[in-house]
């Protein structure tokens, strides 16, 4: 076996809303021998990983996926469930996964699952395939536990800490845009300009006054207790000579612990007398290096209390308690606090509910007792082995949320707001916070920015709470404070000009509008970044960018296959038709294949947003099937069926009727403008582009553009290169016309030709190319169609030739060509499209067309700003070339109809 390609789909994706592993994977040999024809391979596996016997699979109940194993099952499948199995015994959630055979090339498989984090992900992976590995070559011993235990390592240390997570599934679950940056705790919650971020549980909209003077605790405590506020005692030391001084001036039991440390880190809590401040001092000193200065503070008895206050509010109280171990008059403390760190509950630093318990802190507060962590506890006794509750240092914690007398909540609040912070935890020591507070009854220790909320969402006891939900909620009290419309147009054809008219449509004053499509990214009339930007980075370029009112994103089949979705959500989807194109390339090898992947756009519509469809194209109409937004039908045919309907029903539409475009709505009719008005429809003659205007005019409509709005603005949108660029820009040089566009598939360049055979011209001549990602079959049809079109053919080729050898996609377009009737002194190969395109144009004459379809179009500006100099067609031309003078007549016109002179194109 052998894994070919992965993939990591952040977003929603092909096979689900969930992060998915993508595994393009070769069984080679293993092809030949599914489960059942190799001996005791059922029985080995099962030894090694029994809880596969719990694996539902197709079959619907538990042990189904035994009896597959047992009827014969192939390879990627079996992978498939051991990855799952063993990322869940790493304690990782996930549970969806599904493996898929390529229908035309032996041996391969897509196997895909759910992760969660990708390095665990794939070592879930890889460490199935050592586990089967190890099967088949017969070895006697196979351990799956230091396979589970690494993916379990790398799961939480790449992994989101307790705290963030909760918010980013808090966020999830109310449909509020979130994305991790980078590899720490920094979430961006929201999209655009209404975006805000939190880092742990500092917010964008937390006081940088607030985290300083929290982070002070000297600072901390005078603001208080100017406050009025109930604080401890206590004077900050620098040297340890000022430990005895301190310690007397303060009054014993008192507590150490850094001027600006936090999580509980270098706190050491009731210090009888001296030498065990001195003792503290030292450990705490020979730990923290950092630390330089210390505040010596009044010890007071009672119990711990986190008060966890957001925007002003109490969301969760937590009674705090000191790890402690319990003796069986057998092993010592030492052990015994090992054997309590064994807890899957605990684990490093923030991983896990709880934190394990620092042996190196326990044996220092050991000591003010004249115990050590040799010493063996009688059975039943119970020893505090840490002096304070921070969950950090191996606390634990019970919810007391609904026992807080509102007394203690008043005092929390006001805490946190006279230390400036409007996400703030309050560490407070009271006897009982059920009652009212009573002066000299309670005191607050510290107040922390950034605090902590695991142990208000996995309590030792008591109810959790939704510490992280309220957080989102103070930021966003909706999605829509939280999101920008985004507007996702997808389709085979189409995509870039229907984005880039939408876009142009939305506009108006004090909305910036960022767009995404196949030729750059854009902020307004500001160009960000340039190149093929119809996927998921570029997408993230504009829903990240703190200006954007509005995204319109072009969203290609490619991005969808190699990463997901950019987002969640869209407000509304379009998708403008879906023909056979870039088959055979990642899983996808039918149209039905392509169908279900253009659709993912339709399925993340909101609920009350709008899925824009084409009503001319079967496949795409029957994605309202798989949408929850409200259906908008697009058609060139006034009849089609799925129009009718939409009108009967009340519902909204836009189409063609005769010369003009109409829209239906709500059981009124506009006939909007005459399709010749509309400068990209090409006099009406492009009909593709009439399909894209529909299209853009049904989006911005649904977002509340008005018809008379919508008429102002699509008769200033022109098909040109400022607006419109690489898309059916025409000019007119020296007599010829000269068009350039990006049809790149057989749908495509067949829609060209369309409009083409409507304008009169005399001889058309097409520079061309073929991607070469596309099936030969494909690449054979476009030759074809600009065989059967064209008078003169120059190839080219794209500077990218996606694995193909040079000049084998040219070789195929110029077969097709000549088997299709083209004579072979009417083509011509010349590789550099900027070549190319000079070549073909030297072939023309007044009154002819030249047709670039391009691969870059810079290197068609490039040509036209060329031959756009004076005299430039006189002084290239040669005088006396005889090359491709010939006429080809191959146009057809319909029965009875005299559209085309015997030796010219045109009307």
């Amino acid at each position: 076996m052998k894994i070919n390609k992965i993939k990591y789909l952040s977003g929603p994706n092909l096979h689900s809303y969930k992060p998915t592993i993508w595994i393009e994977l070769d069984l080679e040999d293993l092809e030949y021998k599914p489960s059942n024809m190799i001996p005791g391979f059922t029985h080995k596996l099962l030894t090694v990983l029994p809880s596969l016997k719990t694996h539902t699979c197709s079959k619907g109940y538990a042990g189904g996926f035994v009896e597959r194993l047992e009827e014969g099952t192939w390879m990627g499948h079996i992978l498939e469930h051991i990855a799952l199995e063993i990322q869940h015994l790493a304690g990782i959630q996930v549970k969806r996964g599904k493996t898929i055979t390529s229908e035309t090339r032996p041996g391969i498989y897509y196997v895909t699952y759910d992760y969660r984090e990708k390095e665990s992900g794939i070592q879930a992976f890889y460490g199935a395939m050592e586990i089967v590995e190890a099967i088949l070559e017969g070895k006697e011993h196979i351990d799956a536990e230091p396979l589970i235990a690494k993916t379990a390592q790398l799961y939480y240390e790449n992994k989101l800490g307790p705290s963030t997570e909760a918010i980013y599934q808090a966020a999830l679950a109310r449909q509020i845009p979130v994305q991790r940056v980078g590899n720490d705790s920094f979430l961006r919650l929201g999209t655009g300009r209404k975006q805000k971020s939190v880092q742990a549980t500092v917010s964008s909209q937390t006081s940088y006054l607030g985290v300083e003077n929290a982070c002070d605790k000297e600072m901390t405590k005078s603001l208080l207790e100017g406050a009025g506020l109930p604080v401890p005692g206590g004077v900050v030391i620098e040297k340890r000579e000022e430990l005895q001084a301190a310690g007397e001036q303060v009054g014993y039991p008192v507590v150490i612990k850094p001027v600006d440390g936090r999580q509980g880190k270098g706190v050491v809590t009731h210090l009888l007398n001296l030498e065990q401040l001195q003792s503290a001092y030292d450990y705490v000193t020979e730990e923290h290096k950092d630390y330089t200065q210390f505040i010596i503070e009044r010890y007071y008895s009672g119990d711990d209390y986190r008060f966890l206050i957001v925007d002003g509010k109490l969301v969760a109280a937590s009674l705090r308690l000191p790890p402690s171990i319990t003796g069986d008059g057998v092993h010592t403390i030492r052990q015994l606090i090992e054997a309590e760190n064994d807890n899957p509950l605990r684990g490093e630093d923030h991983e896990k509910p709880m934190t394990k318990i620092p042996l190196d802190l326990a044996g220092c507060c050991l000591s003010k007792r004249n115990l050590s962590l040799e010493d063996i506890p009688a059975f039943g006794d119970t020893i505090q082995v840490i002096g304070n509750a921070n969950l950090s240092t191996g606390g634990s914690a019970i919810d007391v949320t609904d026992q807080v007398h509102p007394s203690y909540s008043r005092l929390a609040v006001l805490a946190a707001q006279t230390i400036g912070l409007d996400i703030a935890g309050i560490d407070m020591i009271s006897p009982d916070v059920t009652v009212p507070y009573e002066e000299g009854h309670a005191v607050i220790l510290e107040v922390n920015a950034a605090p902590g909320i695991r142990m208000h969402l996995y309590p030792s006891e008591g109810t959790s709470r939704d510490a992280g939900g309220a957080i989102v909620d103070y930021l966003f009290k909706s999605r829509e404070e939280s999101a920008i419309p985004i507007v996702a147009v997808t389709g085979t054809n189409g995509k870039t000009t229907t984005a880039r008219l939408a876009a142009h449509l939305l506009k108006q004053e004090n909305r910036r509008i960022g767009l995404t499509h196949s030729d750059g990214v854009w902020i307004d009339d500001t160009c960000i970044d340039t190149g093929d930007c119809s996927g998921p980075g570029s997408a993230r370029k504009i829903l990240s960018h703190p200006e954007v009112d509005l995204a319109v994103l072009e969203t290609a089949r490619g991005g969808i296959l190699r990463e997901g979705l950019a987002f969640r959500h869209c407000d509304v989807g379009i998708v403008t038709n879906v023909a056979e194109d870039h088959l055979g390339l990642d899983g996808i090898e039918t149209l039905e294949d392509l169908r279900k992947v253009k659709r993912l756009i339709p399925e993340v519509v909101l609920p009350g947003g709008t899925c824009v469809l084409n009503a001319d194209d079967e496949g795409c109409a029957a994605m309202a099937e798989h949408t929850d937004g409200k259906v908008v039908y697009f058609s060139l045919n006034a009849g089609n069926k799925l129009i009718q309907q939409a009108i009967q029903a009340g519902g909204t539409a836009w189409y063609a009727d005769h010369d003009w475009l109409v829209c239906s709505s709500e059981g009124h009719t506009w006939r909007f403008l005459p399709i010749k008005d509309i400068p990209i429809t090409i006099n009406g003659f492009a009909r593709h582009n009439i399909a894209n205007a529909l299209a853009a005019l049904a989006a911005a409509h649904a977002l509340g553009k008005s018809i008379a709005e919508l008429r102002s603005s699509i008769i200033t949108f022109f098909p040109d290169m400022k607006m419109n660029r690489g898309r059916f820009n025409l000019s007119m040089i020296d007599g010829r016309y000269v068009i350039a566009d990006y049809a790149h598939n057989p749908a495509g360049v067949k829609a060209i030709y369309d409009t083409l055979s409507q304008m009169g011209v005399n001889r058309l001549i097409t520079a061309a190319s073929a991607a070469g990602d596309r099936p030969d079959e494909a690449i054979g049809e476009m030759g074809r169609l600009i065989a059967e079109n064209s008078d003169l053919f120059v190839i080219k080729e794209d500077g990218n030739l996606r694995g193909r050898k040079p000049l084998e996609a040219a070789g195929l377009l110029r077969e097709a060509a000549l088997q299709s009737g083209m004579e072979t002194s009417a083509i011509r190969i010349v590789p550099d499209e900027y070549e190319a395109c000079h070549a073909a144009w030297l072939l023309t004459e007044p009154g002819d067309l030249l047709l670039v379809l391009h691969d870059n179009f810079d290197h068609v500006e490039r040509f036209l700003t060329d031959i756009s100099q004076p005299g430039a067609v006189e002084q290239a031309k040669p005088k006396t070339s005889t090359l491709f003078r010939h006429k080809v007549q191959r146009y057809r016109p319909a029965q009875g109809e005299e559209r085309f002179l015997p030796t010219k194109r045109g009307v």
